[in-house]
């Protein structure tokens, strides 16, 4: 079976905050077939979205796993309702948020599952971590944005 590094973005803004992001990472890490390589620094957030909420704290991990994408999501949402994530809770507070930013070089647009996640280029609280961690998919979408910028804007001679 072959393996996939998958990159993720974990999220909290109930309760203890950092005991919330330690369980959930030891829980990934406890998937089958599944190993966390690198886990970025702890990064505090406002709340992103409509709604009026505490901060956020915020880490990036970067698996690697012989889970299919769908399969990783399925486990991953397990232990969200392990940690009691409550239904519905979407740009809402909650106790455990664990997004799939990227899966390999996958493209996924299903109901289900979107890869990449298909709003990470306008959430600095993705972007920071994962570059943490080295993630390539961040730091060559910032390149193409970067030489996009200087061919378009040239200074007044």
């Amino acid at each position: 079976m072959s393996s996939h590094i998958a990159y993720l973005v974990l999220g909290t803004n109930l309760g203890n905050r950092s005991k919330n992001l330690s369980t959930a990472s030891s829980e990934i890490n406890g998937l089958p077939k599944t190993k966390i390589l690198q886990k970025s620094k702890i990064f505090k957030s406002s709340a992103y979205g409509p709604i009026k909420q505490p901060f956020f704290f915020n880490l990036a991990l970067e698996i690697k796993t012989e889970l299919s994408a769908f399969a990783l999501l399925d486990q991953l949402q397990a232990i969200e309702q392990k940690l009691k994530r409550k239904k519905n809770s979407h740009m809402k507070p909650r106790i455990i948020d664990i997004d799939i930013v990227f899966f390999d070089d996958l493209k996924i647009n299903k109901p289900k599952l979107t890869i990449p996640h298909y709003d990470w280029h306008n959430r600095d609280f993705f972007i920071k971590p994962l570059l943490e961690i080295n993630c390539i998919q961040v730091k060559n979408r910032l390149s193409e944005i970067n030489n996009k910028i200087s061919q378009n804007l040239k200074p007044y001679e």
